[in-house]
């Protein structure tokens, strides 16, 4: 059956998206906001030139996906489209909006506040749609003998016990793999460049592309990681993976503070109402 795309409502505060952990799942499309010409998908937000900062690309977008129990694996900012799968780990988003995990619940306060705007306001604004494809795997039912009731239940005894020797196989296979020096340079650049990939655009363009040719000689086995060049590409990852992660900190630093520094002018703003009321009140 073929993955049917259905629209992403901006009046539900969380959508439940029927996967297991590891499906993928694909959003389509934007929206425009007439009143300040900013365009925002699921995982980006991208500013004109007409903007006070200039023209310019944010990374946090319509969807919280890690709240919702998903990780962005893909997103590109000029056709709109992004990539996540399903985590398996806890969404306390959707918990908390009463939805099924995984959800994926949407980012409307804190731009709608960013904007000095109501929520209801800033939706209202927004033009367009995002579309959600969900891939599932085909099912595949098994084949039993229906004249012989025992057939079934050896057939599945035989089919377990070969998978769990597989696994256990399998399992020392990638152990022994993964403490070897190849495996370990392998590791690491697998994981810079799945880092590199959920960072800001502006950032993972010219990484990712640098990243994936050099993952994909190292799955080749092109480099020896134990000669002086093997030992040069460890190090250049490692310093990439730390300047990466410095980047998250950072955004997340810069995040905090604009919510601080826009309760703190809530809070002001309700002071001096309450202050103008009570001299009102007195005189």
């Amino acid at each position: 059956m073929p993955p049917v795309s259905i629209p992403l409502r901006l009046d539900t505060p969380a959508t439940h998206v029927e996967t297991a952990p590891g499906g993928e799942i694909i959003l389509r499309g934007s929206f425009h906001s007439k009143l300040d010409g900013s365009v925002i998908d699921a995982a980006t937000t991208t500013w004109p030139k007409e903007n006070p900062g200039g023209a310019s690309i944010d990374a946090g977008g319509l969807v919280d996906f890690q709240a919702g129990g998903f990780h962005v694996t893909s997103r590109d900012a000029q056709t709109h489209e992004v990539h996540a799968v399903a985590t398996g780990d806890p969404a306390p988003a959707c918990a908390a909006l009463g939805v099924a995990s995984p959800c994926l619940p949407l980012r409307l306060r804190e731009p709608a506040h960013k904007r000095l705007l109501t929520q209801d306001e800033w939706v209202r604004s927004l033009k367009g749609g995002i579309t959600l494809e969900v891939l599932s795997p085909p099912v595949y039912a098994p084949v039993v003998a229906a004249s012989r009731p025992y057939v079934p239940f050896l057939v599945a005894v035989i089919a377990l016990a070969v998978v769990l020797w597989s696994l256990v196989v399998f399992w020392r296979v990638r152990q022994r793999r993964a403490s070897s020096p190849q495996g370990q340079l392998l590791a690491l650049a697998r994981r810079v460049h799945a880092k590199a990939r959920g960072a800001d655009p502006v950032l993972a363009a010219p990484l990712v592309p640098a990243l994936a040719g050099a993952l994909r000689k190292l799955e080749k086995g092109a480099l020896d990681p134990t000669s002086p060049e093997g030992e040069k590409v460890r190090v250049m990852l490692e310093k990439v993976e730390h300047r990466l992660e410095e980047e998250s900190r950072k955004a997340r630093s810069q995040q905090e503070r604009e919510i601080t520094d826009e309760l703190a002018r809530e809070v002001e703003i309700a002071f001096q109402a309450a202050e103008e009321a009570l001299q009102s009140g007195r005189s």
